[in-house]
């Protein structure tokens, strides 16, 4: 009788054990999945590992914690249909922190709301970090180090039920920054640069995707016009205009076809880290700057199970200055490939490592969701 309690106690925390693995558990194929977690937990978060590799920043890594919030609509069409994947997407609240090798580090929240069945679609995000890069005048690299407060508001409004969508943003970042140019010129003591660039940007954005997280099927282009001046609480006066879009296609069932398309623009009094760069795996960020930039990329997905997956992707883009000839610049090509696993079925949102090689050198990326983000 006396070991009646240990026996309880024991059998009560097996069952516990069991039942919190069970919320890990895809009942449809009996495979590890978050989606029940996530979404029928009212304290489930995804813990994200951040891995980084960029050549820029050097090695490093942080943790980002997801909590998602269902609609009671799109709990009601998750519960009717548990098979099928919800075309509402749900809010995420995020907070991050990262590091890495060279003392560059960020940290800060981030928020995303899909409110009235999608009809609004909110981002807002406060971060604080400090990052040292190298700054290309041509091939000639400065060091530097900007520090810097980046707050941001971003609202979507769907038209009348359709895919289209107009809205606007605004961001202000206060930062410091200190080129070290004494590689170049010695005995030439660091040079400090303080800005506050505030910008209200406007926006007209088509989304058909399936999915906000790794689209299977779909269409997100976005033609937005970017307003810094400083009578929105900034000391910068530039424009900047982009178009990027990004297309998927289930060629069949198991192969996914993705084409990537992005072109930026801004006047030529932009701040040094507002021209645009060449965002690519496999290339530093800020290594191709100009005042005018333009990519092109394609990737292909094949599952090899409703799991597994295998990803290949190639690309290449140009950056050049107001004034140079598109046809003189130089093309900056990457390729490489990866795997992917679908950690929530539910969400359609896959995870895995990319390996991708640059111009210069190779480099390996965590990739959760996809890696165009827009």
């Amino acid at each position: 009788m006396k070991k009646l309690p240990i026996l309880l106690i024991s059998g009560m925390a097996a069952t516990s054990s069991v039942s919190a693995m069970e919320q890990f558990l895809d009942p449809k194929d009996g495979m590890f999945d978050a989606s029940k977690w996530v979404l029928d937990n009212a304290v489930g978060f995804m813990p994200v590992p951040i891995i980084i590799t960029d050549p820029a920043v050097g090695a490093g890594g942080g943790a980002a914690l997801l909590f998602f919030h269902e609609s009671e609509k799109r709990k009601q069409l998750r519960k009717e249909n548990p098979d099928e994947m919800v075309g509402l997407p749900p809010s995420v609240t995020a907070v991050a922190a990262a590091a890495t090798e060279n003392g560059s580090w960020l940290t800060g929240a981030f928020h995303f709301g899909s409110w009235q069945e999608d009809t609004w679609r909110y981002q807002g995000g406060l971060f604080y970090g400090s990052f040292n890069l190298k700054y290309y005048e041509g091939d000639v690299p400065f060091d530097f180090n900007i520090d810097g407060l980046y707050f941001m508001q971003d609202i979507d409004y769907r038209v009348a039920g359709s895919d289209w969508f107009v809205g606007a943003k605004y961001s202000i970042l206060s930062s410091q920054s200190t080129f070290d140019i004494g590689n170049i010129i010695p005995g030439i003591p660091p040079l400090d640069y303080d800005m506050n660039d505030a910008g209200v940007e406007l926006k007209v954005t088509y989304d058909s995707r399936d999915t906000i997280f790794t689209p299977n099927d779909g269409i997100k282009a976005k033609l937005s016009i970017d307003f810094h001046n400083t009578a929105f609480g900034g000391d910068a006066d530039y424009q900047k205009g982009r178009f990027q879009a990004n297309y998927f296609a289930p060629l069949t069932n198991d192969f996914i076809l993705g084409l990537r398309g992005d072109y930026q623009t801004v006047t030529n009094d932009a701040p040094y880290y507002a021209r645009p760069f060449i965002n690519m795996r496999g290339i530093p960020a800020m290594r191709y700057q100009g005042d005018d930039m333009a990519l092109v990329e394609i990737e292909a997905r094949y599952d090899l199970t409703p799991r597994w997956s295998l990803v290949g992707f190639t690309g290449t883009g140009k950056a050049f200055d107001e004034g140079d000839s598109f046809s003189d610049a130089k093309y900056q090509n990457v390729v490489g490939g990866g795997f992917r696993y679908l950690v929530a079925r539910q969400l359609n949102m896959r995870a895995g490592v990319d390996v991708a090689k640059g111009p210069e050198e190779w480099a390996y990326y965590i990739t959760v969701g996809h890696a165009w983000q827009l």
